[in-house]
């Protein structure tokens, strides 16, 4: 089914993308380096990355196509607030908390991730 195999590969990339933004983060602990343009808009990717896949799993879940748990749909949820709310908690503080948190928030966002797998 295509709409699947869309909505799978959208996760996929949206894994790699979220591994990508943890590893940024943790370059910038180490560094100390405050967040580039490159940063921003790879966050900014994240976010659109999550919000297409779950575009994809709604318009799976419209046509009858249900996932394996109903937790699945909360999962997908707390996906997409991941980063973004690490973000926010941390945005007043100084560099190296603000990348840790971004890094931290990438990282369990990739364990969310894994466990949509799971229940997919």
């Amino acid at each position: 089914m295509f709409a699947h195999d869309v909505h799978l590969l959208l996760a996929l990339v949206t894994t790699v993308a979220m591994l990508v933004v943890a590893a940024d983060g943790a370059v910038r602990v180490a560094s100390g380096s405050p967040p580039g343009r490159i940063a921003d808009v790879g966050a900014k990717v994240l976010l659109v990355l999550v919000m297409m896949a779950a575009a994809g799993g709604l318009a799976l879940l419209v046509s009858e196509h249900r996932p394996g748990e109903l937790l699945h749909g909360m999962y997908a949820f707390l996906a997409l607030g991941a980063v973004p709310v690490a973000d926010s908690l941390f945005s007043r503080t100084s560099t190296r908390p603000r990348a840790l948190a971004r890094c931290l928030g990438a990282v369990v966002g990739v364990v969310i991730l894994v466990r949509l797998f799971n229940t997919g």
